[in-house]
């Protein structure tokens, strides 16, 4: 292979992670709020969405099936919290914030 198709292959195998990392763990196709609509406009938020999700997918798996009802619960009124970043100010700003403080309380467990 020649410096070129090296140079090519190298690039692709670098852009293909971060063009994934820029959708979320949902659907855009079928956002229902404006919180999920931001977050599909936004490679960071996309970004939290997806650790998020990846996050919790491992938590479940770890959490005796007694538990697991009481985590979704839990998981269903964050999301409901998230959503409620339309009212402030700074709905990015919000959201953000909301993600990062969820991701940090997961790791916690």
């Amino acid at each position: 292979m020649n410096t070129t198709a090296w140079t090519i292959l190298g690039a692709l195998c670098l852009a293909a992670p971060l063009a994934h990392a820029s959708h979320p763990s949902f659907d855009c196709s079928k956002a229902s709020h404006e919180a999920e609509e931001l977050i599909c406009k936004d490679s960071e938020l996309a970004a939290l969405d997806r650790s998020l999700a990846e996050l919790y997918a491992t938590v479940m798996k770890h959490t005796p099936a007694s538990e697991q009802g009481t985590l979704k619960a839990e998981q269903r009124g964050w999301v409901k919290g998230r959503n409620d970043c339309w009212k402030s100010d700074d709905q990015r700003g919000c959201i953000k914030a909301e993600y990062e403080a969820r991701i940090n309380e997961l790791k916690d467990r």
